[in-house]
């Protein structure tokens, strides 16, 4: 296989959270947390997740448009020897430590497309001149073969000549997006970030623009970091796709490979939420209960175990996820105190025929029935446990039903966090249910 254009390695970005008089730092938002990927020349790859998993900031740490915490962005693109590194042991590609020239030169050969080309626009500056911006700064003078370039490339873009002399308000959202478009690709870069480019365009001039885009690839030869929440769009665009949350890639491979046979939970979940065009079909997809936690403080072991429906049990208990999931949710919520016995105790109460008094039963049970939980559980063991932490609660002696709950339903995916498994060559995930049934994997540049 070639060698790749560009080399992902442990990237970082945090953003300190500071307080006090002294603004001392007290903790960091953790927005990419270690993620590491290869593009190959001519290659697209995705990059998708749901809103506020890292996608973005990636994006712009990769191209440089925000200073990465830590790791390496190894850029192969413009002709550039990669033999040996720095005398500091930095990689000489590395673009995280490009100074000021390495880093114009780099933005000749790496391009940017923005979601909202609105706000990347200077309403002051008619397109034309927009575009033709870059290459001024890049050190062409010569005004009219600045404009013929661009003039042509408006029209490569599906728009028109005419078109240089006039101002953004003048066009649409998808006649912007193809503007901006040209403005990516006129220093004839050797690699494009595109940021979610087709989210905000209706349904049919977004299929324009993705056409538009594979069509310019294949003609310029360029690769692709693609960005996107949809994987209906990703298998539009991608060669391969990485899956991202919270932070972390879970999953990577060929795009085929993963619409086929997906091996994380949250990749299962993304795919199921793809529209079927059969209207007989009863496609009701994964729910995904909750919201993505904050990457301040994101949950241990595997990040995604807070909202997984496929949360392993603990050994020698077997019974359905459902339940299961609901007897999680009531531990957690048990654990941080967060159980409101008086509100519980007025709804059993409403819930009786009789004008007596509320009994422990009535409570135990309209606790159960807010949690979801069964009245009776078939795991004898959960069970036990479950009906244990319920007196506990009545009694009001929430650390003994904390203990009852958090010693008998622990799950090794809020204990450890789950190691890198290869499936097939470049397909790779990271789940404790595939710990048996793949290799783990390190990768250093070129491994994709």
């Amino acid at each position: 296989m070639t060698e790749p254009i560009l080399s992902v390695r442990n990237l970082k970005k945090h953003y300190p959270i500071k307080s006090g008089l002294l603004n001392r730092k007290v903790g960091a938002t953790k927005a990419v947390d270690g993620i590491s990927f290869d593009v190959h020349p001519g290659e697209t790859v995705g990059l998708v997740g749901e809103s506020g998993c890292g996608k973005s900031t990636a994006a712009t740490s990769i191209i440089r448009l925000e200073d990465a915490t830590d790791g390496e962005v190894i850029f192969n693109g413009g002709n550039r020897a990669s033999e040996t590194r720095r005398e500091d042991g930095a990689h000489p590609n590395d673009v995280t430590e490009f100074n000021k020239r390495e880093l114009k030169q780099f933005r000749r050969d790496a391009q940017m497309i923005f979601q909202d080309p609105s706000s990347s626009f200077n309403p002051r500056m008619t397109v034309g001149s927009a575009v033709a911006e870059l290459l001024l700064v890049h050190g062409m003078d010569d005004k009219p073969r600045r404009r013929a370039i661009v003039e042509d490339l408006l029209e490569r873009v599906g728009l028109s000549a005419e078109d240089y002399d006039r101002y953004p308000h003048e066009f649409s959202g998808g006649q912007k997006q193809r503007i901006g478009l040209a403005r990516a690709l006129v220093l004839n870069p050797d690699f494009i970030v595109a940021d979610e480019p087709v989210s905000a365009l209706d349904v049919s001039i977004k299929a324009e623009i993705l056409s538009l885009i594979n069509d310019l690839q294949e003609k310029y030869g360029m690769s692709m970091l693609f960005i996107s929440h949809d994987m209906s769009v990703i298998s539009k665009v991608c060669d391969r796709v990485a899956v991202m949350y919270l932070g972390e890639i879970v999953e990577i491979g060929d795009v085929d490979e993963i619409f086929e046979n997906p091996q994380h939970p949250y990749t299962e979940a993304l795919l199921s939420a793809i529209p079927t065009p059969d209207p007989r079909s009863r496609n009701e997809g994964i729910e995904l209960k909750g919201t993505v936690p904050s990457p301040t403080n994101p949950p241990s072991g595997c990040r995604f175990h807070t909202r997984c429906h496929r949360v392993i049990q603990p050994p020698d208990m077997e019974f359905e996820q459902e339940s299961w999931r609901a007897i999680l949710n009531f531990r957690d919520r048990v654990a941080q105190e967060a159980i409101d016995l008086e509100s519980i105790r007025e709804n059993a109460l409403g819930s009786q025929d009789s004008g007596s008094g509320v009994t422990d039963q009535a409570i135990k049970s309209q606790i159960r029935s807010e949690f979801g939980i069964p009245e009776r559980i078939e795991e004898p063991t959960a069970e036990t446990a479950v009906e244990e932490a319920l007196d506990a609660l009545v009694n009001e002696d929430t650390d003994s039903a904390r203990e009852h709950l958090m010693s008998t339903f622990e799950t090794p995916c809020e204990t450890s966090k789950p190691e890198q498994i290869e499936h097939e060559p470049g397909h790779r995930s990271a789940c404790h249910l595939n710990t048996s049934k793949g290799k783990t994997v390190e990768l250093t540049p070129g491994d994709d």
